[in-house]
């Protein structure tokens, strides 16, 4: 087995490091992109979008793609196209070439590498040092989310936010010396073909359920919140949200890809997903498990950030100062606990983490307040960490430790899909909620200050056509508003923001906690057990030299 710290991990981590502090560095730069692309921030934010699409819908081909093809081989596939996705998106002129560079070749290259990186890992190693490369990958995932708002403030205040993507492309070019030590492997059987139907079905199905949950916080999750227009046609059936059917869309795309599935393996022809990975139970508990702490730190790191620089006045680099001590917990004790699944129940593990979560949680709550501190956030930070540090080793090995490594392409595909689809659930849910709790508490205060009586539907539209204003509305525009209005309304005004802000923040906070407990639920079906080790002649996998395969 290779070195825990060698060459192949080295490949892995560089690049999750990128994926990882993609997002997060591009969310801070959004204005700046805007002005210096002569768009809109709408128009920005609408490829920040399609790059969680792409992603997220072609995440269980890309595993596929690895089985056949090579794991090692479709990962370069990736890096090459991630690369030059990030390439031509440094030096875009225009919102077309960014998404053409940003969010359609860097997202193909992340559905790619993203879960064969998983693969690589239960390919190159075995026992302890398998589960420490879960840990270090599981802590250099953390680290990045909270790194890339840093960079991405000092990059755009200091240089350009086109040095951001400049770095992505030198850091994929460091791989490139660690490639030959990384072993291949072809695991699908000689002559299969990719399931252009299965693969079809799928990315629709995922691509529909995503895109509902990111139009969920502005269209509302049921009924319609605002008219949904394409061109000049509305589309509002019923009267409700596109959200509701495009997730019932997906859904029903999805149980037709799973039928499917099932009948191209009766037919005797390679599926895109095997009937015995759908079916294995502890894969699925793990999955479920997976999307739910996946939906809570999304959740989590989109709005600490958020509350930090709009309600308490940081900046993008003290924001993610904020932030370290959790990746740095989450980077330590991922290290340093990895292997503890060899000696303790790895299922007890990851519930410990998940009630630690849930802990760092409450701890950030009873902190809240206007006056808030970065000191104050450090305890709660920690052990927000810690808690994710026990479990994301523990819960990557055994869940695909579960199957075959015949089937862990399609395993390690099938649960970064789902992740994905956490993170961008996290984001609509928790994301939406934050919003929702604020602007409908600085309406109800309002109307209590002004002695103002309202139905529930005047209501609310009076929370959409304050949301409408915030979106529209520069720093300048409110600074002049509240300066036109009497002293003791300024203060009143200031007072009510303030006070909602803090309490929206503590019931957003509470929501986040369920998922954590639903989470907790779906371990109780974890084995016991640590994973069984796989012997030499159980194990259906080719492996093929490197040089030989390349040449």
């Amino acid at each position: 087995p290779a070195s825990p710290l060698g060459p192949p991990l080295s490949a892995v981590l560089l690049p999750m490091f990128n994926i990882g502090a993609d997002s997060p560095m591009l969310h801070v730069a959004v204005p700046t992109i805007a002005k210096d692309l002569s768009t809109t921030v709408s128009g920005v934010q609408a490829a920040i979008a399609v790059y969680s699409l792409v992603m997220a819908s072609l995440m269980i081909t890309g595993g596929k793609l690895g089985s056949i093809r090579g794991v090692k081989r479709m990962f370069v596939v990736g890096l090459v196209m991630f690369a030059a996705g990030t390439l031509l998106a440094a030096v875009s002129w225009s919102l077309g070439i960014l998404i053409l560079g940003w969010s359609v070749l860097e997202g193909i290259g992340a559905a790619l590498m993203m879960p064969l990186a998983y693969t690589l890992v239960m390919a190159n190693y075995e026992g302890k040092q398998r589960a420490l490369g879960f840990g270090i990958l599981a802590g250099v995932q953390a680290s990045a989310a909270a790194v890339g708002p840093i960079l991405g403030g000092i990059l755009t205040t200091y240089l350009s936010w086109r040095w951001g993507f400049g770095g992505e492309v030198l850091i994929a070019i460091a791989i490139v010396p660690f490639l030959p030590r990384m072993r291949e492997l072809v695991t699908a059987k000689k002559g299969t073909t990719l399931d252009w139907g299965g693969t079809a079905l799928s990315s629709v199905g995922l691509f529909a359920i995503v895109l509902g949950f990111l139009l969920a916080g502005r269209y509302g999750w049921w009924e319609m919140r605002r008219p949904f227009v394409i061109g000049d046609v509305q589309l509002n059936p019923l009267g409700l949200s596109p959200t509701p059917w495009l997730i019932a869309i997906g859904l029903v795309v999805l149980v037709a890809f799973v039928h499917q599935q099932f009948r191209r393996e009766d037919a005797g022809k390679a599926p895109l997903v095997h009937v015995r990975v759908l079916g294995n139970l502890r894969l699925l508990s793990g999955m479920v498990t997976y999307v739910f702490r996946a939906i809570f730190i999304a959740g989590l790191l989109f709005i600490f950030p958020l509350f930090m620089q709009s309600s308490l006045g940081f900046s993008a680099f003290q924001s993610g100062l904020a932030i370290l001590p959790f990746s740095a917990a989450t980077f330590v004790v991922s290290m340093v606990t990895a292997d503890w699944g060899s000696r303790i129940s790895p299922k007890r593990l990851i519930q410990v983490g998940l009630v630690l979560m849930a802990l760092g949680v409450l701890l950030y709550y009873f902190q809240v307040s206007i006056q808030m501190t970065i000191g104050q956030m450090v305890l709660p930070m920690i052990v927000l960490g810690v808690g994710l540090g026990l479990v994301m080793p523990q819960l990557l090995n055994l869940t695909l430790s579960a199957v075959s490594q015949e089937d862990n392409a399609e395993a390690s595909g099938l649960t970064n899909s789902l992740g994905s689809l956490g993170d961008s659930l996290g984001v609509a849910i928790i994301g939406s909620l934050l919003t929702a709790f604020f602007l409908g508490g600085v309406v109800d205060a309002s109307l209590r200050t002004m002695n103002v009586e309202a139905t529930p539907e005047e209501r609310q539209a009076y929370v959409v056509e304050l949301e409408d204003l915030t979106e529209v509305a520069t720093d300048a525009d409110r600074e002049q508003f509240v300066s036109s209005l009497p002293a003791d309304a300024q203060q009143e005004v200031g007072r009510i923001v303030d006070d909602q802000s803090a309490r929206a923040m503590q019931e957003t906070l509470i929501v986040t906690i369920a998922f954590v407990l639903l989470g907790f639920l779906a371990s109780t079906f974890l084995p016991n057990a640590p994973p069984r080790k796989v012997a030499p002649e159980d194990r259906a996998t080719v492996e093929v030299d490197v040089d030989a395969d390349a040449a």
